[in-house]
């Protein structure tokens, strides 16, 4: 072994020894709740119309890395699938089908008092229709810019740490049949989602 190597070696030992055990580096959370969708469409053929998603499910997994002086980095993962539904202006809903969303965010979570976390994220949503028919004729269209705030307050119940957390993101929607008919740019839906989550740490 040359000197040089030695040295190198005898650097990286120094430094291990020096440094504690981390503690915890990943935390996973699995969250469950339910969400409401804006309008996706808005039009007026015969008389006034929208088409929006129901009240749905979401289910996410959000994965949590080591706190960076007091902000965490995260990751993530959110689906929910709901009926579409069309809305008339005389109280009439016709279900049109189901769509899946599935968004993807990275963001920062930071700690604040009273128990409660703050976090943005941003990201990409895709809506996947059950069927190619109506606005979804043509396909979902590209890959939609999304952005996130999330609030939540930590509480234990049995020992487990539960969050219930309160998250509101906002995306632009169109589809390559809408802009066939003639609507042009991008629709801002906004969604918000109440839901509970249970967090453990997953690496050490």
């Amino acid at each position: 072994m040359t000197s040089t190597a030695r040295l190198a070696l005898v650097l990286v030992t120094a430094a291990a020894a020096s440094h504690p055990p981390l503690e915890a580096q990943v935390t996973v959370g699995v969250q469950a709740g339910v969400r409401y969708s804006s309008t996706l469409v808005h039009d007026s053929i015969v008389t006034p119309f929208d088409v929006r998603p129901a009240l749905a499910p979401v289910a996410a997994i959000t994965v949590a890395g080591p706190r960076q002086r007091s902000w965490t980095p995260t990751v993530t993962l959110d689906f929910s699938m709901s009926n579409l539904e069309r809305h008339d202006a005389d109280g009439t809903t016709v279900t049109l089908g189901q769509v899946t969303t599935i968004a993807f965010t990275v963001g920062l979570t930071r700690p604040l008092p009273g128990g409660f976390s703050a976090g943005i994220g941003v990201g990409g949503l895709k809506y996947l229709p059950s069927d190619d028919a109506g606005i979804f004729r043509s396909g979902s269209g590209a890959i939609a810019g999304v952005g996130a705030l999330t609030l939540g307050h930590a509480f234990p119940i049995g020992g487990q740490r539960l969050t219930l957390a309160a998250r509101y993101d906002i995306h632009g929607f169109t589809t390559p049949a809408l802009e066939d008919e003639g609507f042009r740019g991008l629709r801002a839906v906004h969604r918000v989602a109440l839901t509970l989550r249970s967090d453990w740490d997953a690496g050490r």
